[in-house]
């Protein structure tokens, strides 16, 4: 019988950890990681962010030279609310598929555990190598990125950076950014026998996503080369108290993704527009104050940095077909690594986003084990002599 390659059998591992956000506690594949990266002679750091929240940092020291990051996150998608054809967090391999099922295996646990492994490698074979090879494991990703923005507040510096994402082992140099605000419609209760004598707010949340809509239409006029074009969705709405009482307040979640070139000032400015328009018609809106929900800043890495052409290289070498650089679609923290520590920065890992969040999430077995070969070609030659 075919058994599981060793960093198969290692996911399988990180997965039956479960890490899920909310509530977004990582201790125990933290102290897993570090009892491994210890094992093979790595510096290991804890850096807490919040209670049982620690960052884990992964540090493969050989001397003067550039520095090199390896990105990603320990946390997963909840499960919550889904329903899945076996226990999300217990692993479950099938190798006639070629498939590893559970939480986290390609967001991005599959990520993490290929880049330990690569860095093993490097551990176990370190020629010619003159710089620093760090993994950062991170927390709070699926809450807006806290742990690496803790990180960048803590002052990391590097010369290139790889956040492991779910890519498909294409190399990604551009991301969207996140800007989602929940929004609270106020009216006024009444018996729904006199809806005279009430204000509907569920009324008011339903006009104000008719022109929400309108706006994606018109973004969808602009697409950025890499990313496709911005959007603006409502992703939740909840309202009512009862089936014979005219709602008094009706609540959504706004989800604007932004594409270089724009910002959460853009963003604020349009959404105040329809706001103020919809007043104009419905004298009656009102609002209770908007909460920020995620925000994220989208970034690019210039074609032309060295990471960019070292990573494209490496997926040609390991895969054996030419590459270029596309757009990740999603939210993720290259952008903090990008706009706030200047890090030149590229998104790279095995699994397809059609599967993140997803239930029955898996990754591909052969992008995992592929993945191993690229991080380590990678900091061969971004760190080699």
């Amino acid at each position: 019988m075919q058994q599981p390659s060793p960093v198969i059998k290692a996911l399988m591992t990180c997965i039956s950890h479960p890490t899920p956000n909310p509530p977004g506690e990582v201790a125990e594949v933290a102290d897993w990681l570090e009892e491994w990266a210890k094992s093979f002679g790595a510096q290991v750091v804890r850096q807490t962010v919040e209670p049982g929240k620690d960052n884990v940092i992964i540090t493969l020291d050989y001397g003067p030279g550039p520095c090199l990051v390896f990105n990603t996150h320990m946390d997963v998608n909840s499960p919550e609310g889904q329903v899945w054809s076996t226990p999300p967090f217990e692993p479950r391999l099938s190798l006639d598929e070629g498939k590893l099922y559970g939480v986290g295996a390609c967001d991005t646990k599959g990520s993490l555990v290929s880049m330990m492994a690569a860095m093993e490698n490097i551990a176990n074979d370190p020629r010619n190598l003159s710089g620093k090879l760090v993994l950062t494991a991170v927390m709070g990703e699926e809450a807006g990125g806290l742990g690496t923005l803790h990180l960048v507040q803590q002052g990391i510096q590097a010369d290139g950076a790889v956040v492991g994402e779910p890519t498909g082992l294409d190399v990604a140099i551009a991301h969207k950014g996140t800007y989602m605000r929940r929004l609270r419609f106020l009216g006024r209760a009444a018996h729904s026998g006199r809806p005279e004598l009430g204000i509907n707010a569920i009324i008011h949340s339903s006009k104000f996503i008719v022109e929400y809509e309108k706006l994606n239409t018109k973004l969808s006029l602009t697409p950025h080369a890499l990313l496709g074009p911005a959007s603006a969705v409502v992703t939740m709405i909840q309202g009512g108290t009862r089936q014979n009482t005219i709602p008094n307040q009706s609540e959504i979640i706004i989800d604007r993704r932004l594409i270089p070139g724009e910002t959460h000032a853009d963003a604020d400015s349009e959404l105040q527009d329809i706001l103020n328009a919809l007043k104009i018609s419905i004298p009656e809106l009102t609002l209770d104050p908007i909460d920020v929900v995620v925000a994220t800043i989208p970034s690019e890495t210039l074609a032309t940095e060295r990471i960019v052409s070292t990573a494209l290289e490496a997926v040609e070498y390991v895969i054996g077909k030419p590459q270029t650089p596309y757009g990740f679609r999603a939210g993720c923290d290259m952008s903090k690594l990008v706009t706030m520590a200047g890090i030149p920065t590229i998104i790279l890992g095995p699994g397809s986003l059609d599967q993140a969040h997803a239930p029955d999430e898996f990754v591909e077995i052969s992008q995992v084990e592929q993945a191993v070969h690229i991080y380590e070609r990678i900091a061969r030659q971004f760190i080699g002599r």
